[in-house]
Formats: structure tokens, C-alpha cells, sequence
């Protein structure tokens, strides 16, 4: 599991999140990503996934629009200490995979300094 993020040079917040899924992970799945601060959840979302170059991936902007809410991935992240990864493998069984995200904020901003 992996997460990279991308930005505009002008910007400081991420403009796209991408995690690379376990590779059991079956691409014709939804993933259920559910973000936890000291056991609590803080968000949960579905996301479809795309294969690029034999890697499972969930792309999502940072901004994401659900009827008339907007949800801030960013802050999102900031504010979780966990995000749990609910996939399907190509068997057809349920896992899941807790991404930590101690320290999220401070390596981000390390990348200015």
C-alpha cells in the first residue's frame, strides 16, 4: 500500500490523492475507505478503482463533491490517524488494510521546508 499526492506548483493543498491497492486486490471492486481518528470515524466513502501499468489504484481529488456537501481529502487526512482500506481480493473475499497516518501532516509540510 502506498499513497502519493500531486499539487500545482503554486499550491500548497493536493490537488490529487492516489493510493496503490494491495496487489490481491480485484480492479472490478469498489473500495470502501474509511478514515478513523482514535477509533472514531471522521469519513467513509465508496470509490471505484482503475488498473494503470498492472497497479490497482483509487484516484480521487482532493475536493470531493457528494450531492450538496464538499469533503476536503486534505483535511480529511489531517485530521485521521487512520485510513482502513475494505477491498475485495480477485478470490472474492473481504480484507482489509489499515494505512497509518501518524505523522501525515508533519512529512507533507517537511516537503516545503
Amino acid at each position: 500500500m502506498c499513497l502519493t499526492v500531486s499539487r500545482k506548483p503554486d499550491e500548497f493543498a493536493p490537488d490529487t490523492f492516489m493510493y496503490f491497492l494491495p496487489d490481491d486486490a480485484d480492479k472490478d471492486a469498489p473500495v470502501m475507505l474509511t478514515f478513523q481518528k482514535r477509533g472514531q470515524m471522521t469519513a467513509q466513502m465508496q470509490f471505484e478503482v482503475v488498473e494503470a501499468k498492472g497497479n490497482i489504484l483509487l484516484v480521487t481529488p482532493n475536493i470531493l463533491e457528494l450531492g450538496y456537501d464538499k469533503v476536503n481529502l486534505f483535511e480529511v487526512h489531517i485530521k485521521s490517524d487512520t485510513a482502513i482500506f475494505n477491498y475485495t481480493t480477485r478470490q472474492g473475499t473481504q480484507r482489509d488494510f489499515k494505512f497509518s497516518l501518524a505523522g501525515f501532516n508533519e512529512r507533507y509540510l517537511a516537503m516545503f521546508i
